[in-house]
């Protein structure tokens, strides 16, 4: 393939790329009941958290594990079938049926929501570094009605639970930024997120994971979620590239070819869920 050829199907693919990423960064997504891992709804388990929408320090009952979303938005890597699990970082309102219009934000966005409501020690980065940490680790094996509900409380302990003396989170009935009653304590699935939260960065990755955070802006209306994309095909593979990498990549290889063909002249040959019993 000659210079020019190259230069030209490597053009189309960075406008394509980054036409991608220029996508208005919004959704409009339903909220369809708990986690359906591709067996059907798993439902929610029931547990006693605060902080909650009534209180700050009172627990509350609620169900307590993913939520599934539809979309006619395909757009984007979590909704390509039209149909995706998110997990609650909200825990200051209930779940809303019915459509919203979520903002597409990144882990960045969560990390700078994260610090402003939790400063402290551990930062909004530290925490969203955490998520992804757990996802890598854990995500994959996420596929029951307990697990979910685990996974639900391992992801309100990292956003807004106290580290301890070893850097590690605790689902506990004391922590000020996030409790649980005994129960929920002691139950299987938090001994189950525990469990998880203990090994946390000792053991292996399962798969790599992208977080995408969900927000409904100005309109507080229901509860900002995120959802984790599967970003290789195993964990032996290196991270599939983000749509902006590619069209940098692509632009990078235009220009390559380019500066080729200049120098030489010759042609040159990738809750809260509906957690929260009610209408959390």
């Amino acid at each position: 393939m000659n210079s020019r050829k190259i230069l030209a199907a490597a053009t189309l693919i960075g406008v394509a790329m980054a036409g991608k990423t220029a996508l208005a960064a919004t959704i409009d997504a339903t909220y369809s009941g708990s986690a359906n891992f591709g067996g059907g709804a798993v439902g929610y388990e029931t547990g006693w958290v605060a902080p909650n929408p009534n209180s700050s320090t009172n627990p509350v009952g609620v169900g307590i594990g993913g939520d599934t979303f539809t979309s006619a938005n395909h757009s984007y890597g979590f909704s390509e079938t039209g149909q995706f699990i998110t997990w609650c970082v909200d825990i200051y309102h209930w779940m809303t049926g019915g459509t919203v219009t979520y903002n597409v934000d990144t882990g960045g966005d969560l990390a700078a929501q994260l610090s402003s409501l939790r400063p402290g020690s551990d930062s909004g980065e530290t925490r969203v570094g955490q998520l992804l940490v757990l996802a890598d680790e854990v995500y994959s094996s996420v596929l029951t009605e307990t697990s979910s509900a685990a996974f639900q409380l391992a992801v309100w302990a990292i956003t807004y639970g106290t580290p301890d003396s070893s850097g590690h989170y605790q689902i506990n009935t004391t922590d000020p930024g996030f409790h649980v009653d005994s129960g929920t304590a002691n139950s299987a699935w938090g001994v189950l997120a525990n469990q998880w939260l203990a090994e946390l960065g000792s053991v292996g990755n399962t798969g790599f994971y992208t977080l995408t955070y969900l927000d409904d802006g100005a309109q507080e209306i229901t509860q900002d979620v995120v959802a984790f994309t599967q970003a290789t095909a195993n964990s032996n593979s290196s991270p599939i590239p983000e749509p902006a990498t590619l069209a940098l990549l692509s632009f990078g290889l235009a220009g390559y070819g380019f500066n080729r063909r200049k120098k030489t002249g010759v042609a040159v040959d990738g809750k809260l869920s509906n957690s929260w019993l009610g209408s959390l």
